[in-house]
């Protein structure tokens, strides 16, 4: 039954080809459930968090289905939902507990920082999760690791000295591929997602502990970085750089790129703001730009993939009502949670929201659909375990 889960966690940003893998396992872990648990998608349904997850994921999936039918819009956010809305609906999760989840997070943060170190420094690849994916999700995805780690560490006063030990080597292997993956934007999202985690917990802390937590992730990022490589800093320089190439009008760079696709996008998204001028139209004014000088020929090719900015992005193509109601998608789980549910589940959905707001702004994390299968099934997981009171 966690198969799918598992394999999430472990497989498809380590395994070349893995999301195919999962893609695959769930139809049949959804079949062997239908059978062997008749009913239990009634069970599921009838927790009233989930319930409002199920409805506001219909939405969304009807919303995009139009979409798709009507203006050719991609169909695969949409198919990796579904998948992921019926794992969750027939697989009897009251049979789990939330130390089973963060444990399998702490088992993934070990072998994600494995894969980056043998990725960079064996293989010689500059940037952590070229191999399985694409660095910059792949960053995402080793980051919420990294903070479902250290929730695990701080939520709780009740966790074992093994599990302690357990959650601290996740987060250790998960700092060391966020680091080698080179991704800035979510070096700072981790530290945005920190401190705002920091706050919501600080009065759960005790003192004493709190102090030397913080301390302990601060060495460990520093020891890491020091230890692994000198990127951290290279990236610094390169930032400067890149600066000061835009103010001499040089906008050829990773953030000029950026700066020019935003900008085009506003402009798109002026021309049709209800409902997007579509993933089908936009190209050909890209091509017109190009030819007025409104952006770079080098800009120019990745405006066809995605516009860099999350909010951006889903305004161009399918308008502010597709961007609200992934906004109420992505930040339903976490804001039931956070007034319903114990210390662990609250940290870490709101933790990951928050990595993933900032996350957005620099990138397009929802475009990338392995995290759509890491994001949906962890918070909607969070929502259907049992208790999370009794077990954080």
């Amino acid at each position: 039954m966690l198969s799918p889960l598992i394999w999430t966690l472990l497989g498809i940003f380590n395994v070349p080809g893995g999301k195919a893998v999962l893609s695959r396992l769930i139809p049949l872990v959804v079949v062997y459930c239908l059978v062997r648990f008749k009913g239990q998608w009634r069970l599921n349904l009838a927790r009233p968090e989930f319930k409002r997850f199920a409805v506001i994921s219909g939405l969304l999936l009807l919303f995009l289905t139009i979409q798709h039918l009507m203006r050719g819009e991609s169909f695969s956010f949409t198919r990796t939902l579904l998948a992921v809305l019926l794992y969750l609906l027939v697989v009897p999760w009251q049979q789990f507990t939330l130390s089973t989840l963060t444990r399998l997070c702490a088992l993934s943060g070990m072998v994600v920082g494995a894969g980056a170190v043998y990725e960079v420094m064996l293989r010689g690849i500059s940037r952590a999760g070229t191999l399985a994916a694409n660095p910059i999700p792949y960053a995402t995805f080793a980051a919420i690791i990294l903070l479902a780690c250290l929730c695990a560490l701080l939520s709780s006063s009740t966790v074992s000295s093994r599990d302690r030990a357990l959650y601290f080597l996740g987060a250790t292997g998960a700092i060391i591929a966020v680091i080698l993956s080179g991704t800035r934007g979510i070096w700072l999202g981790v530290l945005v997602a920190l401190v705002i985690t920091a706050i919501i917990s600080m009065s759960r802390w005790k003192t004493r502990a709190a102090i030397f937590t913080m301390i302990g992730v601060i060495v460990l990022a520093g020891a890491s970085t020091y230890t692994l490589d000198d990127r951290v800093y290279n990236r610094y320089k390169q930032t400067l750089a890149e600066l000061r190439q835009i103010t001499a009008d040089n906008l050829n760079t990773s953030i000029g790129i950026r700066l020019q696709l935003w900008e085009r996008g506003l402009d798109y998204v002026g021309q049709a703001p209800l409902l997007g001028i579509g993933s089908q139209h936009y190209p050909d004014l890209i091509e017109e730009d190009v030819v007025e000088g409104d952006i770079t020929a080098r800009a120019a090719p990745l405006a066809d993939v995605h516009f860099h900015n999350q909010y951006i992005d889903t305004l161009v193509r399918t308008g502010l009502a597709g961007l609200l109601l992934l906004l109420a998608w992505t930040a339903l789980p976490a804001t039931q949670l956070f007034t319903k549910h114990g210390t662990l589940a609250r940290n870490i959905s709101t933790s990951t929201l928050s990595l993933i707001l900032v996350a957005g702004l620099t990138d397009v994390p929802f475009h990338h659909t392995h995290l759509v299968y890491v994001y949906s099934l962890l918070l909607g997981i969070l929502l259907l375990i049992p208790s999370p009171k009794a077990v954080s």
